[in-house]
């Protein structure tokens, strides 16, 4: 049997694939509701530039709930901002890219100084914040955007997919340079404290590439980021992932968070190594299901091998407490199958489904 483990030796475990007391729910997705804001008194856009706001709010998930991980920032545009993408303030929750600031990749350049840059300085402060209240009875999963997403947002994802058909060397010199910026703005996270790097990556998704498209374009800058960061790294890419699974079992990285449109078996059987975060539905499952559909849904992920549970992208704002508190109470009380079971689950899985294609 398995010692009690704290939150982030337990995160740490899941995250390498070895031994768990019970499944981390250590979340690296926006899990916090209007309900928990309320409780807490916090509010967008207050919640993006105030680094205390910002820590309390990341913590209200495991106040409330029991959540033993958390994710900062709130949005996806903190890297494009710092890098001199205009955001558009009028949505104040996820301030999307207003102005796409880059042209020719050539004539862009990396700021010096990022720390003191856009509101990178509130995530490090509300890190530290965070590390010194919690220590490790919560794991720090921060978010941080992939180059190939980052490079969409400075150029625009039109003109990026353009730049792949007509002129690949300007998204490899776009998204090398980014690169290099995202491997110092993770070592500032891990030097405040992240536990565990959350690196998400939709526009590299199997809906948009293929995975011929993928190894070309992305895997040397996941390859290279994870290298030269040096931290434990759960990628995250939404949608269809089949086309680029192979590919990321080879890129370096511990884990990989992925949604419903890819089942857990057949995902465990692509991965290798790697370990598996996810994948539960938020568009009906957590926004309008009863605690639980939550709780059984929970369980039946657990079953089919997920190390850490979570869910396939950020939770609804609306979701009822009552149902992250049913998956919590799943991840601690469904017992952790061996290996040989998720197996043997796996094989009966894919016995009982249709086949299986990349597309």
């Amino acid at each position: 049997m398995v010692k009690q483990m704290s939150a982030v030796e337990r995160a740490l475990a899941a995250v390498h694939c070895r031994e768990v007391d019970h499944t981390s729910s250590a979340n690296g997705l926006v899990m916090t509701t209007v309900d928990m804001m309320n409780a807490i008194g916090a509010v967008y856009p207050d919640a993006h530039h105030n680094p205390q706001m910002m820590a309390d709010m990341a913590a209200v998930p495991y106040e409330m709930c029991g959540v033993d991980g958390t994710t900062i920032p709130f949005d996806i545009s903190l890297e494009a901002e710092i890098l001199g993408a205009e955001l558009d303030w009028r949505k104040i929750d996820r301030p999307p890219i207003k102005v796409h600031s880059v042209k020719d990749p050539d004539d862009f350049t990396i700021p010096e100084n990022i720390e003191e840059l856009g509101r990178l300085p509130v995530v490090l402060k509300a890190l530290d914040i965070l590390k010194a209240k919690y220590g490790d009875d919560l794991a720090l999963l921060p978010t941080t955007v992939c180059p190939f997403t980052i490079a969409g947002h400075m150029a625009s994802v039109d003109e990026l997919f353009l730049w792949i058909l007509s002129d690949p060397d300007k998204v490899h010199t776009l998204v090398g340079k980014i690169t290099e910026f995202v491997i110092e703005y993770q070592k500032l996270l891990v030097a405040h404290g992240a536990d565990i790097i959350f690196a998400i990556d939709p526009t590299s998704s199997g809906d948009l590439l293929s995975g011929d498209m993928y190894a070309e374009f992305i895997l040397p800058s996941i390859k290279k980021m994870r290298k030269g960061t040096g931290s434990p790294t759960i990628l995250h890419i939404c949608g269809n992932t089949k086309p680029m699974l192979e590919h990321i079992a080879g890129s370096g990285v511990e884990g990989f968070s992925f949604d419903k449109a890819v089942p857990v078996w057949y995902a465990k059987q692509k991965l290798g190594n790697l370990s598996a975060y996810g994948n539960l539905d938020v568009i009906e499952l957590f926004p309008n299901k009863t605690p639980d559909e939550v709780y059984n849904a929970t369980a039946e992920v657990i079953r089919q091998g997920v190390n850490i549970a979570g869910s396939a992208c950020d939770v609804p704002e609306k979701t009822p407490i009552e149902n992250i508190r049913a998956f919590v109470r799943a991840c601690e009380e469904t017992p952790v199958p061996s290996k040989e079971d998720v197996i043997a689950y796996g094989k009966q899985l894919e016995a009982q489904s249709p086949p299986m294609t990349k597309r």
